[in-house]
């Protein structure tokens, strides 16, 4: 198997096992993995005793194609920076660093379109929890630019998907356990249209669909309720947390 077929497949089944739906985007892993590549090709720099890559990458896209996988850009962040260190090790190319790849929005970036910026930086600064906070705060930035609204993450906190966090930034989201929800919740006691989170100016609330084990806010049942980061939102079973995205 061709190592870019082992980078789709593992982010596939990330995405699979994420929110039980194929990945749909107008951008597709396989091509992130061959500009990523190119890019690493391109720019080596052939030494006496090795060739050295670049061990810090830029992707740029348009905010429209990023934000169709938002929940997901940390999971592939990491799997391209795994992809990318086995490929230099496969082909004995030397990393005067460990791997980084941030992903950022650039509305000069025609649609369906990746522009790929790859260094050879020696920056010990820059660890894994800095690298997430870049991360977060350009999604952030996105998302408020894109949608006008701030977004907020829902944290799960039982149930199968238990530690995973949705962000929260459409005027409507819908969760459920059927596949056509926004947020997807396994679980007997979630119907398959359970809630739904309207958004409106800073505030969400959310509103149960007529469940058949209903919605607790807090551990209070509801069928409205304004609900603010930090209150725990239960859906049947299945308990989740609203959080300040910057949280």
């Amino acid at each position: 198997m061709k190592i870019i077929d082992v980078f789709e497949r593992s982010f596939q089944r990330l995405m699979e096992g994420s929110i039980g739906r194929v990945f749909n985007s107008p951008v597709q892993p396989a091509e992130i993995g061959r500009k990523l590549e190119r890019a690493m090709l391109d720019n080596r720099v052939a030494s006496t005793n090795a060739t050295l890559v670049p061990n810090d990458y830029q992707v740029a896209m348009h905010p429209q194609d990023m934000l169709q996988f938002v929940d997901y850009i940390n999971g592939l962040n990491r799997q391209m920076e795994g992809w990318l260190t086995r490929l230099a090790a496969e082909r004995g190319f030397t990393l005067i660093d460990r791997v980084r790849v941030q992903i950022t929005g650039d509305a000069k970036v025609p649609r369906r379109t990746i522009n790929v910026r790859a260094t050879i930086s020696d920056r010990p600064d820059v660890g894994p929890a800095a690298q997430n906070v870049q991360q977060r705060t350009e999604i952030y930035r996105v998302i408020e630019r894109e949608t006008g609204l701030a977004p907020q993450r829902l944290r799960v906190l039982s149930g199968p998907r238990q530690g995973e966090e949705v962000i929260i930034r459409n005027p409507v989201t819908t969760v459920g356990r059927s596949f056509d929800n926004d947020i997807v919740l396994e679980g007997g006691d979630v119907s398959r249209h359970h809630a739904r989170l309207e958004r409106n100016g800073h505030h969400i609330h959310v509103i149960d669909l007529g469940s058949t084990n209903g919605t607790k806010v807090n551990g209070q049942p509801v069928r409205s309720y304004l609900v603010q980061p930090g209150d725990e939102v239960t859906f049947g079973g299945v308990q989740t947390q609203l959080l300040h995205y910057d949280a």
